[in-house]
């Protein structure tokens, strides 16, 4: 009821803008927090299990779940939760088992059967052991009190236990994490490899546009005869079944269809779409409008959500004949890549010493869309004004406000081959953009600078 009371209690606090709600969603919390405190001194088994017991007249919503939907950030930190979540995040696996053997048993899983592991719970007053079913099944464990403890030891060579220890290890969550953890890896190696050298067009183009330096100098070699390498190079993609065409440079050799790297990839981000569709109809909600909601009120799952949809415009965009197409293709699919690495970062928040700095990059990423607001000003007040007062009059152009960009941006990190530009302008003009970039470097690159500084 006072985690009810809490999460009724900020969410109105939120909406009307009202402190006196504040208040009473924080002494609401506290109240939670010392029955927690309270329960757990009397009975740390009961306490634990009610933590996690499904109440069928809250849509069999738990005091976890409660507690989670209302930012109760007090109660969560509480050692009774903490320690049911260390116990649901080691599974069966002693906790004081180092994580480098765990991690090399992720490697070695015949290794994994020889771990110590939590089996039974003894009673020290008359020695006779019996096994809690309940906490079997909520893949439980508890920690020594005053009548009981956990004896954790290693039982005789056995090659059913063996291979139940195995499975064991298998179904923890700390395990499936870094296995999930690899395989992402994985996805982005083969991702990367796709954009930086398997990705060929399935047409004859001309190579015009959406060239690299690299591209447009193997264009030039290619036509000056120059390129000793090529048949050979012709002759491997031959052989591997591209049937590629040479009258291009590498990148914009023809090909007859996708590589198979692509199909794998496809494959990948698939599976990865029934993961997010599965987790989508898991949301618990009175309706499938509010489970959306819900859905996508998480930040990781938006990015989900773009980072796939992406991937199949782009992918789509290949198999279209037109030239800008194909490039339009490369760029979004790079665009793809870097959300899917961003991704990473989630991964990581589940390790103790990233977690945290996780959450401080949050915020000051929050904070930093205010001091670039300032920012911006400052930037395209000098910049258009120099560059004006540099260049003169110019015809319109879609680049002239990446020029302008170009122009002020990094002169904050100590570029300053503008100011070879009009260094012997002794005209007004120059004396002017000379003032100017004096007042920009003193506002943007002491104050500005000093104040994200003091500000993070």
């Amino acid at each position: 009821a006072a985690l009810i009371a809490t999460l009724l209690y900020k969410k109105h606090a939120h909406k009307e803008h009202d402190n006196s709600y504040k208040k009473l969603a924080v002494d609401f919390e506290n109240l939670a927090v010392q029955i927690l405190d309270k329960f757990y001194q009397v009975n740390s088994q009961a306490c634990t299990k009610a933590i996690i017991r499904r109440i069928p007249i809250w849509g069999n919503a738990t005091w976890l779940d409660l507690a989670v939907a209302a930012d109760a950030k007090e109660f969560i930190a509480r050692r009774a939760v903490q320690d049911l979540l260390n116990n649901i995040w080691f599974g069966y696996i002693d906790q004081r088992t180092s994580h480098m053997k765990i991690i090399f048993s992720t490697w070695m899983i015949l290794y994994s059967g020889f771990l110590h592991y939590n089996y039974e719970l003894v009673q020290e007053i008359d020695q006779t052991t019996f096994l809690d079913e309940e906490n079997k099944k909520l893949n439980l464990t508890e920690y020594q009190t005053s009548e009981k403890k956990w004896i954790v030891y290693r039982k005789r060579p056995g090659l059913k236990l063996y291979f139940i220890n195995i499975t064991r290890f298998l179904h923890t969550p700390y395990v499936k994490y870094l296995y999930n953890l690899y395989f992402h890896m994985i996805f982005l190696l083969i991702f990367s490899y796709v954009i930086l050298c398997d990705f060929f067009p399935l047409y004859g183009f001309p190579i015009d546009i959406c060239v690299s330096a690299n591209d447009s100098q193997d264009h030039k070699e290619n036509f000056a005869g120059k390129n000793d390498n090529q048949p050979s190079i012709n002759n491997s993609l031959i052989r591997n079944g591209y049937n590629a065409s040479t009258s291009g440079s590498y990148g914009f050799q023809q090909h007859k269809r996708p590589s198979g790297t692509e199909f794998v990839l496809l494959i990948w981000i698939f599976t990865l779409v029934c993961e997010e569709i599965r987790q989508l109809f898991s949301t618990e909600a009175q309706s499938k409008q509010n489970a959306i909601i819900a859905y996508f009120k998480i930040f990781w799952n938006k990015l989900d959500a773009l980072a796939i949809v992406l991937f199949f415009i782009g992918f789509t965009l290949r198999f279209i004949p037109i030239t800008e197409c194909y490039c339009a293709a490369r760029i979004v699919l790079s665009v793809d890549l870097t959300l899917w690495f961003m991704r990473t970062l989630d991964m990581f928040a589940a390790v103790k010493r990233l977690g945290p700095k996780l959450i401080m990059i949050g915020e000051m990423v929050n904070d930093l869309r205010f001091f670039m607001t300032m920012f911006i000003v400052f930037v395209l007040a000098f910049g258009v004004s120099s560059y004006s007062l540099i260049h003169g009059i110019q015809k319109f152009s879609w680049h002239l406000p990446r020029n302008i960009i170009n122009h002020a941006y990094w002169q904050i990190f100590g570029d300053l081959n503008t100011l070879e530009t009009f260094s012997n302008n002794y005209q007004a003009n120059g004396y002017v953009a000379f003032i100017l970039l004096v007042a920009y470097m003193a506002v943007v690159s002491i104050l500005l600078v000093n104040l994200l500084i003091a500000m993070f």
